[in-house]
């Protein structure tokens, strides 16, 4: 799924965490008998990424209104408004006059999502999720659970549940296997600490922010930073992961020309003094309103950035009952991981946790020089991991942090998994670009869910280490070497 680089800061922020492939093949045939299907297979369901539920405004009238994600026109739209005042910037530095033109504009598509002060949906803005009603399923089929991307994680948790109540009864079974992409992380993880694992057979994280991701941390802080190094890199490790033949070596060279004959760093001389300038309004006018009292944003701040966070997004005088919200999943769930995933391990539950690496994170943030696979930066993901930065290594002579009696460095020396906190159950693919799968990642999986009764770990199958080489082109996951 593309990702297109918006000048908003808002634009950007609604965006992160929205890549997501899904490998959804045809389901298996099922018989019931006595209410109890006995194809032997649990049925799965897919948790997926940001923006998997459409919103609307005023949803089912004349006046209806796709809010996220906005249609292509919307976009075409916006740049017509723009790119008259941005030339004109350029020209006469009257950065308050284009600050004028560009809130109302992206305003107009993304004010709406603002929630309530206490972090509920305004009636007017809802999704079209319906129950499934097929009752066929297997490893070779699943379930789709969308949300509202903005809904605090907790109330997600108690949609999640009559989902998986309302699937077990569908298909006759005691217990879901559950696959989490992404955001769809947070929402397995708000489910667990609320539910408990008693009705899950087994449980994927796949580039899921369980401990943040540093751009909401960096953005809900005020802080942008755009380099054309950060850019370049973010393109010569993210685009070969989208594009493929001719056309792959066709823009890659292009990437080229437009990086090493200086060009991109000229774009970006111009458009600097415009961030500088404009973004102190921006944050106070736009994302701030916007995105204070979404609880599900709130959920990617990781630890070291939350406090601050709120005292810059919040004020001095926050809502008691957003605060309560934020707080409640921040130190219950995503401070709690270990408790709750060790709970999950310590009951027959088999976890595997899978991070990407090696992709140039969002080229927006301070943070750019952390290791990720775009989005997620690969120690939050990973719940731990050490990582070295982007194109660098641990060092020669690097000892394992935690001596557990395995080897847990990469054989490229990026990676120490021995800190994660689940490092028998952690993967790593490189490069991946987050979310983005294809067959072969649909292999592991269904691996894992065959011998989850087995209780697998990353020693189980030679053929899926914990260190995985992403053969993109020839849809694989193979050992690093």
């Amino acid at each position: 799924m593309k990702r297109i680089f918006k000048s908003s800061v808002s634009i950007i922020l609604t965006l992160i965490l929205a890549f997501s492939v899904v490998i959804i093949p045809s389901a298996e045939e099922t018989t019931i008998v006595d209410g109890k299907c006995t194809c032997g297979e649990e049925p799965e369901i897919y948790v997926a990424a940001l923006g998997s539920a459409t919103l609307y405004k005023d949803a089912d009238t004349p006046d209806e209104k796709v809010l996220f994600r906005p249609e292509t026109g919307a976009y075409v739209e916006l740049i017509a408004k723009l790119i008259g005042p941005l030339f004109l910037v350029l020209m006469t530095k009257d950065y308050d006059a284009f600050a004028d033109k560009l809130i109302p504009a992206v305003d107009g598509i993304f004010g709406d999502l603002a929630n309530d002060e206490e972090g509920n949906s305004t009636p007017d803005v809802t999704t079209k999720e319906e129950l499934p009603t097929d009752p066929a399923h297997g490893l070779t089929g699943n379930y789709y659970f969308g949300y509202d991307f903005r809904a605090d994680p907790l109330v997600v948790a108690d949609d999640l549940s009559a989902y998986i109540d309302h699937v077990l009864e569908l298909t006759g079974h005691e217990k879901v296997r559950l696959r989490a992409s992404s955001m769809g992380g947070v929402m397995t993880m708000a489910y667990l600490y609320k539910y408990g694992e008693a009705k899950v057979k087994s449980v994927i994280f796949q580039c899921c922010p369980l401990q943040g991701t540093a751009v909401a941390g960096d953005l809900f802080n005020g802080r942008i930073q755009i380099t054309e190094e950060s850019v370049y890199r973010y393109a010569e490790t993210a685009l070969p992961s989208l594009l493929e033949g001719f056309t792959e070596t066709f823009v890659m060279g292009l990437v080229n020309v437009v990086y090493k004959s200086g060009f991109l760093g000229t774009v970006l001389n111009m458009v600097q003094p415009i961030l500088d300038n404009c973004a102190p309004r921006v944050f106070d006018e736009l994302l701030i309103p916007v995105f204070k009292s979404n609880c599900g944003i709130w959920s990617f701040v990781p630890d070291e950035y939350y406090e601050s966070a709120k005292a810059y997004m919040l004020g001095e005088n926050p809502n008691e009952v957003l605060l309560q919200r934020i707080d409640e999943y921040h130190y219950n769930v995503q401070q709690k991981a270990g408790d709750i995933l060790n709970d999950v391990l310590d009951n027959g539950v088999p976890v595997m946790i899978l991070a990407g690496t090696n992709i140039q994170r969002t080229p927006l943030v301070p943070t750019w020089t952390n290791d990720s696979d775009g989005t997620v930066d690969t120690k939050y993901a990973s719940v731990g991991g050490t990582i070295a930065p982007l194109y660098e290594t641990l060092g020669e002579g690097y000892v394992q942090a935690v001596d557990c009696g395995h080897n847990h460095i990469s054989p490229d020396n990026r990676i120490d998994a021995s800190t994660c906190l689940l490092p028998e159950n952690t993967w790593f693919v490189t490069p991946m670009l987050h979310s983005t799968t294809h067959d072969g990642h649909g292999e592991l999986y269904r691996w894992f869910f065959e011998n989850d009764d087995e209780g697998v770990n990353v020693w189980s199958n030679p053929d899926y280490p914990q260190f995985l080489e992403n053969d993109i082109d020839g849809q694989k996951l193979l050992p690093q070497k």
